[in-house]
């Protein structure tokens, strides 16, 4: 009970966090994607909606959220849970997001949020390879799948040094897989924001967590990989871990306003002909600097 409290209050002040990051970063730009406004004060009914989908939906979604924070570590002791698949478990939890959304859409049963059903899906479809090719160089490096021990692999030398493709590859994935500009296409303006038109009431406090929240551990996740996570001098290991979560989150979202935003097809297309191969040039000089005693252990 003392640790689902910790990660329940942790991941709320996470989101918090993340909010008044996006707010400021994106104040002369508006509120695109998933931080666009929704209603508090009155909970929406659709007549067709799905009377257990529709309202499990949030829940569900902020459930992958805060079960991808139990393997964040944010100093050598302070982790919920330190698997020994860390990485493959965050990999598989975050995305219930993904499950979160597409329900949300379907059980609204309105034609915007059921077609946010269908582009979620294709956006995972597009993210999903050069996400895990961005993360498997890391765990080659540290000779392992726990968080913990790609951290402490990375005591002398981050590995943003020796994997900056990775690290670019993650920054792009990254931004698909938090729905972030310009890869938004779920909640886009032109299908009304897909699910997000569709809360309100109780159920918006769900959906700011976990959506905020994913940012967040997103982020996180990155510092872990490639920031020496919770590593840094003078300062105590907890403030070093939230402050390389927080820069990097920010240059997500500043990278993100740079461009415009992209199509569903656009997003496919990129993965596949130049992120997956850029993905595979990466692992091959992992492998290469592995071989050549360069990095991790």
């Amino acid at each position: 009970m003392p640790v689902t409290l910790a990660v329940a209050g942790g991941l709320v002040a996470a989101a918090w966090l993340t909010g008044i990051l996006e707010l400021r970063v994106n104040r002369d730009r508006g509120k695109p994607g998933p931080t666009t406004p929704v209603t508090w004060n009155e909970d929406l009914h659709f007549p067709n909606a799905d009377q257990w989908l529709y309202p499990a939906s949030g829940v569900l979604a902020l459930l992958g959220v805060a079960l991808a924070l139990v393997v964040i570590p944010f100093g050598p002791t302070l982790i919920a849970s330190d698997l020994g698949i860390g990485v493959f478990y965050f990999i598989v939890v975050a995305d219930f997001i993904v499950v979160g959304i597409a329900l949300g859409g379907w059980g609204a049963n309105t034609s915007e949020s059921v077609e946010a059903c269908y582009r979620v899906v294709a956006q995972l479809v597009a993210y999903v390879i050069p996400l895990g090719l961005a993360y498997i160089g890391a765990i080659m490096m540290a000779r392992s799948l726990s968080t913990q021990d790609i951290v402490q692999a990375q005591g002398h030398l981050w590995f943003v040094v020796t994997q900056p493709l990775g690290f670019a590859l993650y920054l792009i994935t990254g931004c698909m897989q938090a729905y972030r500009p310009p890869f938004i296409e779920p909640f886009s303006p032109e299908i009304s924001r897909g699910v997000m038109s569709t809360i309100g009431g109780w159920k918006v406090f769900f959906w700011r967590v976990a959506l905020s929240g994913l940012l967040f551990v997103v982020a996180a996740m990155g510092a872990v990989l490639f920031l020496g996570g919770w590593q840094g001098p003078w300062l105590p290991a907890p403030l070093w871990m939230v402050l390389k979560t927080c820069a990097l989150a920010a240059l997500m979202l500043w990278l993100g306003t740079r461009v415009r935003l992209r199509s569903t097809a656009e997003m496919l297309a990129l993965a596949w002909k130049i992120l997956i191969p850029v993905g595979l040039v990466n692992v091959l000089l992992v492998g290469a600097l592995i071989l050549l005693g360069v990095g991790g252990k």
